[in-house]
């Protein structure tokens, strides 16, 4: 970025000794180190993060390349399972008195208000 030799780096530290003084150098030498770490730092992480999005827009750009060229209107391709073959049920038929049963299917509910007639009915005999 700079080219920065050996005899530009001594007159600098020369300036910033007269300027700046002995007794303060160290730290002022530490802030701008801290400073230009986080230059780096951040000029780091955009350069990366411009990188990424011209990535991501050139495979958005191929992605609806691709996609132009397909034909949503035709009918899709045939399956190979033929007309005839029969599809198997998912859940198991069980058969009980000759009756056919679901046992995947929810119990019908119960009628309580004719169980509770037929109580009354008994207690009254």
């Amino acid at each position: 970025m700079f080219d920065v030799g050996f005899a530009e780096l001594l007159v600098l530290a020369v300036i910033a000794m007269v300027v700046v003084g002995p007794e303060r150098l160290p730290g002022v030498l530490r802030t701008v180190g801290k400073t230009v770490g986080q230059a780096r730092r951040f000029m780091t992480g955009l350069q990366n993060q411009i990188e990424q999005e011209v990535k991501l827009d050139e495979l958005n750009k191929k992605i609806m390349a691709e996609t132009k060229d397909l034909d949503f209107t035709k009918p899709s391709a045939p399956t190979h399972q033929s007309e005839d073959a029969e599809v198997p049920s998912i859940a198991p038929e069980v058969k009980t008195d000759d009756a056919e049963v679901n046992p995947s299917a929810e119990p019908a509910p119960q009628d309580h208000a004719h169980s509770d007639e037929d109580a009354h009915d008994a207690k009254r005999s």
